[in-house]
């Protein structure tokens, strides 16, 4: 009996040894196959176009394939539902921005995916800068400026976002409330119709990426009041942050980054992180994100870990003062 107790006890030993050398091998191996990088939006977006930019780097680095996966629906929910049940062996991650995991998380009373218990974040490429952009025509050259204008304005003027509960909605709320206005919420299906109106003089200001207002800034038809970000956008050097304009309650912009399936092993989420910044350390590839709008940011997982818990909460307060909710 005792010789049996022995032998199962020393089978127990060499089974979990083993498992650990494997464990420990799969990591110093990794990536010996394709990495599949799951995006919640459809092809030719931003975060498309950001995920098959930094993958073409990340294979370079990494010395095995990236492949983009395409799956749309459920505000982002469809994707992350689907990494999250994933094999946690790093070989499936999700590149998606703030929308999964601040925006959701404050305005949905319900999500099939639970941040804290399913996902690990891997790393940030960049913050996406959003500015308060108005028609050349707007006789207002800055925020105050802006604001005294609504206020001797007889019409009630509107402001467009890019939906419901997006950064653009938060934004516009946020906007009436530090400067006492009531400018009403013009809901559009993407921020490039709301520019339009805004250029066509349907609603007054909206709130887009900097990608979107290229063409229409070498045009002459619109001028940017103030910009995200926490310094200025080497594409509008002389356009203040909301920081700068007084408004640091207006700052909110949007990120982008990688997150892992929880469980993903430590060695595997260190090599990726290291991994993207090295790329995000190239001069070049530097230029390129600042080309698309964009301002490269490089946080570990812990850093990425924490902005998250922050900025949901900020999000969590500034809807339930606009009374923004999504069932």
């Amino acid at each position: 009996m005792t010789r049996l107790r022995s032998l199962n006890k020393a089978l127990i030993v060499g089974t979990f040894t083993a498992a650990l050398c494997g464990a420990a091998m799969a990591t110093t191996t990794y990536p010996d196959k394709p990495i599949r990088v799951v995006v919640p939006y459809a092809p030719g977006g931003a975060t498309d176009i950001l995920a098959r930019m930094i993958g073409k780097q990340l294979s370079e680095n990494l010395g095995q394939p990236v492949v983009i996966e395409n799956k749309t629906g459920g505000n982002t929910s469809i994707a992350a539902t689907q990494v999250a049940h994933a094999d946690a062996d790093g070989y499936t991650l999700l590149f998606t921005n703030d929308t999964t995991f601040v925006l959701n998380p404050a305005l949905f009373k319900s999500l099939s995916y639970d941040i804290d218990k399913e996902f690990r974040p891997v790393g940030t490429v960049c913050d996406l800068t959003l500015g308060l952009v108005v028609s050349s025509a707007t006789p207002a050259n800055s925020i105050k400026e802006l604001a005294a204008y609504i206020k001797a304005d007889t019409d009630k003027p509107a402001y467009g976002s890019f939906g419901v509960g997006s950064q653009a909605h938060l934004m516009g709320e946020m906007y009436n409330q530090v400067t006492d206005s009531k400018v009403t919420h013009a809901p559009y299906r993407g921020s490039s119709p709301a520019v339009i109106d805004v250029i066509g003089g349907q609603v007054l200001f909206t709130f887009p990426a900097m990608a979107t207002i290229q063409g229409h800034l070498k045009a002459g038809k619109v001028k940017v009041l103030a910009l995200s970000g926490e310094e200025r956008s080497p594409l509008l050097p002389d356009v203040p942050t909301f920081t700068e304009a007084g408004y640091p309650e207006l700052n909110i912009g949007a990120w982008y980054g990688f997150l892992a399936p929880a469980g993903t092993p430590d060695a595997v989420v260190d090599k990726l992180n290291r991994s993207l910044s090295e790329v995000l350390d190239k001069p070049d590839f530097r230029k390129d994100l600042i080309a698309q709008g964009t301002i490269p940011l490089k946080l570990t997982p812990d850093q990425f870990k924490q902005r998250m818990s922050v900025e949901i909460e900020r999000t969590k307060k500034i809807a339930e003062m606009a009374n923004i909710s999504i069932d």
